[in-house]
C-alpha cells in the first residue's frame, strides 16, 4: 500500500534514482519545544520522520524511500528541494502540502492533471449555478457530517458517557436539513449541529480539560489546536483524491468557490472532520498521549509542540488507513480509499447515473 510521508524538520529531499532522498539538515530552529522522544503509543512514530509503518530514519541520517511506494508529501518545516524533484514527483503523480511547523496550510503542488474532462467541468459548474441541484448536493454534505458526528456521540453514549440530551439535539437539526430552502439556512443548520457537537465533548474526554467552544482564528487553546491541525491535513486528503478524479476541486456545493480557494475539498472534508480528527482527538486525549501540557500560548495563539504534533499526525494516518467493511462490497476499505470513493459517488450524481448519498458511519 502506498504511504502519506510527513516531513517534521529541516530537511533536503530530491530525487536519487528511482527512490526519494530524505535527509534532516541537522540545524532544526525550531523554538516551540524541547526535543522529542517517540512514545510507544504509536509504533510508526520516530524521532524526526513519519514515513510510513516500517519506516525509520535516525536523526541526520539518510533514507530512501522507493517513489511507487509514496501517495503524498507533507511538510510541517523547512523542506529544501529543487524542480528536478518537482518535475519527478509530476511523472508520478504525486501531490506535495506545504504546511508551516504550526500546521498553518501554506499550498500544494499538483502534478499536471492527465484526466481532464470539459463535459465534468460544465456539468459541476451547471450543477453549482442550478439553486436546486446545489442544494440538494450541498444537504448532503451536512446531513453526512451530522450522521457521522452522531456516530462519534453514538458510541461513546453506549460506553457510559452522559450524552443523550446532546444526541436528541443533533437528531432534531438534521431532521431540518433535507428540507432547508436556501444555502444560508443550511449553514445555519450546520453552525448549530456543530456548536452542540461541541458542547458534548467536555463529557466524553476523561478527563476535565479547557475547551467550552469552538474558536479558528487563532485557536486558543489545545483542543482547538488539534482540530484545527488536523482539519488541514484532512482538507489536504481530501484534495489529493478529488485530484485523482475527473472533479474539479474548485468548484464546491456547499461552500462558496472563490479565488484561490479548493470549495469542495472543504464540502467532501465536512462529511470526514469527525470520522479522522475527531475520532483521534478523542483517542489520544483519553489516553493521556496527549494533554495540556503540549500546548503553548503564545500572544493569545496556541501551538502544538513537537511530541504532540508527531502523535497526532501518526494517529490520523493510522486513522486514514484503518480498514472497514462497506455494505455490499467484497473487499475492506481505508478511510482514504472512502474518500476516493465518495468522490466518485458525486462524480456519478452529476453525470445523472445515480443521486448522491454521503458515506455515514455506523459507528
Amino acid at each position: 500500500m502506498k504511504q502519506n510521508i510527513y516531513l517534521f524538520s529541516d530537511s533536503l529531499i530530491k530525487r536519487k534514482d528511482n527512490t526519494v532522498l530524505v535527509e534532516r539538515i541537522c540545524t532544526d530552529d525550531e523554538n516551540l519545544n524541547e526535543p522529542y522522544v517517540p512514545s510507544d503509543f504509536n509504533p510508526i512514530l520516530r524521532e524526526e520522520l513519519l514515513l510510513g509503518e516500517e519506516a525509520l530514519l535516525p536523526s541526520g541520517d539518510k533514507k530512501y524511500i522507493p517513489v511507487e511506494n509514496i501517495e503524498s508529501v507533507f511538510t510541517f518545516g523547512s523542506v529544501h528541494f529543487n524542480t528536478r524533484f518537482l518535475y519527478f514527483l509530476s511523472h508520478y503523480q504525486i501531490p506535495m502540502h506545504i504546511f508551516s511547523y504550526n500546521g498553518n496550510y501554506s499550498g500544494s503542488f499538483f502534478p499536471a492533471i492527465t484526466n481532464l474532462s470539459g463535459n465534468t467541468l460544465v456539468k459541476q459548474v451547471s450543477f453549482y449555478k442550478d439553486e436546486i441541484k446545489r442544494l440538494k448536493i450541498a444537504q448532503q454534505f451536512v446531513y453526512g457530517a451530522i450522521s457521522n458526528g452522531l456516530a462519534n456521540l453514538k458510541y461513546h453514549f453506549n460506553r457510559g458517557k452522559l450524552l443523550n440530551d446532546f444526541i436528541e439535539q443533533m437528531l432534531e437539526i438534521r431532521s431540518y436539513v433535507t428540507d432547508s430552502q436556501s444555502i444560508e439556512e443550511l449553514m445555519g443548520l450546520e453552525g448549530t449541529a456543530k456548536k452542540v457537537y461541541y458542547a458534548a465533548w467536555t463529557h466524553i474526554f476523561a478527563y476535565p480539560i479547557d475547551f467550552t467552544q469552538r474558536v479558528k482564528n487563532p485557536p486558543n487553546n489545545l483542543v482547538n489546536a488539534l482540530i484545527s491541525y488536523g482539519n488541514m491535513i484532512v482538507y489536504s486528503v481530501c484534495l489529493n483524491e478529488i485530484y485523482h478524479t475527473r472533479l474539479y476541486p474548485e468548484v464546491g456545493f456547499l461552500h462558496q468557490p472563490g479565488e484561490g480557494k479548493t470549495s469542495l475539498s472543504f464540502d467532501i472534508a465536512e462529511i470526514f472532520k469527525p470520522l479522522i480528527t475527531d475520532r483521534a482527538i478523542f483517542k489520544l486525549i483519553n489516553k493521556n498521549v496527549i494533554s495540556e501540557k503540549d500546548a503553548i500560548v503564545k500572544n493569545g495563539k496556541c501551538y502544538l509542540n513537537k511530541k504532540a504534533r508527531q502523535e497526532f499526525v501518526a494517529e490520523i494516518q493510522n486513522k486514514l488507513t484503518t480498514k472497514i467493511q462497506l455494505d455490499g462490497k467484497e473487499v475492506r476499505f481505508t478511510y482514504r480509499r472512502i474518500i476516493r470513493e465518495e468522490c466518485y459517488k458525486l462524480l456519478k450524481h452529476i453525470n445523472e447515473e445515480e443521486n448522491y448519498k454521503p458515506f455515514i458511519s455506523k459507528w
